[in-house]
């Protein structure tokens, strides 16, 4: 997901998912001729498999983008040509590409022949309802090369409105002999089993339904392989995570931009939340990792009592502690201090194990 899926998102579904398959977010092959070092594509030393997935529609100028991103160590190499976004489709490239098939076809074949990692294709089901190609658009890309092809449930008109069509994804997956993933409103593992007995999917391939729920895919894995339906995640460690997801983003970001993209993934957290409503509007406009230790801070209180705030906060002071700095000394620009909604001197100093 462009904005989402970059090296800090990944690090936490490893962290729960060690072994799961992920791309980084799509990065513009056009770009890539002027920014070759892009951070986009940027990955860590343990997170593989992972792809580097790229988009475009200049055949030569995205087999350059892949043969940089083979260089910088993707596993596969995957060619969006799903995305709807207007941004996107206005200059030929993303969904657009379903309109031009023998476009699309080039590209595949030329990026096939330019890397030796494996080459998979993402799209959706067309550019609108009277312009359904995916099945033959999916045995295109076989023929010039695919090694597995992705296919969103909806239509480029759609955008991300109405339902994810799944029966029209069993029809590719009928027609193709190379693995066939389904996309598209996979937001539990009962979800992805239904989607999967329905298309007949070789898997699933899960995005939006991550955003404030890393835990989705680990629980997928448990559910398809051995029928365990895990407990969800209870709310204080949800803002756990979204405290660390905030730090490891201004750690890699810087405090600008960490603090900017940070405001999405902390409201993402608190979504089904009680109560959870003004606190995260007050998310949207923090100005630093303090503004956000402040509000979750508030928001633990609120949900777990004087217990769930205590566990927030150890899980800050832990955090703060392994990063060599003083509790509540970090927020982003440079500023001390963290106050709570609470007398801290009543529960802490909390023990470290």
């Amino acid at each position: 997901m462009a904005g989402v899926t970059d090296l800090v998102f990944r690090s936490i579904v490893r962290r729960i998912d060690p072994g799961c398959l992920m791309s980084t977010e799509m990065v513009s092959s056009r770009a890539l001729l002027a920014k070759p070092e892009s951070r986009i594509m940027d990955l860590g030393a343990d997170e593989h498999p992972i792809g580097i997935q790229i988009f475009g529609h200049e055949p030569d100028v995205m087999a350059h983008a892949a043969q940089l991103a083979e260089k910088r160590g993707a596993d596969f190499l995957d060619i969006n040509m799903g995305c709807p976004m207007p941004k996107i489709t206005k200059g030929k490239d993303g969904c657009a590409l379903m309109k031009e098939p023998d476009l699309a076809r080039e590209i595949i074949k030329t990026v096939k022949q330019s890397v030796k990692v494996p080459v998979t294709v993402k799209f959706r089901l067309g550019w609108d309802d009277e312009n359904r190609n995916a099945v033959e658009f999916g045995e295109m890309a076989e023929e010039a090369g695919a090694s597995l092809v992705t296919v969103h449930g909806r239509t480029r008109q759609q955008l991300y409105s109405g339902n994810a069509d799944w029966q029209h994804i069993a029809l590719v997956k009928a027609a193709l002999s190379i693995p066939v993933f389904g996309n598209g409103d996979v937001f539990s593992p009962e979800a992805a089993m239904r989607m999967l007995e329905i298309t007949g999917c070789d898997g699933v391939a899960v995005a939006r339904g991550t955003l404030g729920n890393p835990w989705l895919i680990p629980a997928i894995t448990r559910y398809l392989d051995r029928g365990i339906l895990d407990e969800p995640p209870d709310n204080i460690e949800r803002l756990i995570m979204a405290f660390w997801h905030c730090t490891g983003l201004i750690a890699y970001k810087g405090p600008r931009v960490g603090v900017n993209e940070s405001r999405r993934h902390l409201t993402n957290y608190t979504k089904g939340i009680s109560g959870a409503a003004p606190y995260r509007n007050r998310l949207t406009q923090i100005a630093g990792l303090k503004d956000a230790v402040q509000i979750l801070s508030e928001l633990a209180l609120l949900v777990g009592g004087k217990e769930g705030l205590t566990r927030f906060l150890l899980a800050v002071e832990q955090d703060n502690l392994k990063n060599g700095e003083h509790p509540g000394e970090r927020n982003g620009h440079g500023e001390g201090g963290i106050k709570t909604p609470v007398d801290i001197d009543a529960i802490l100093p909390v023990a470290i194990p």
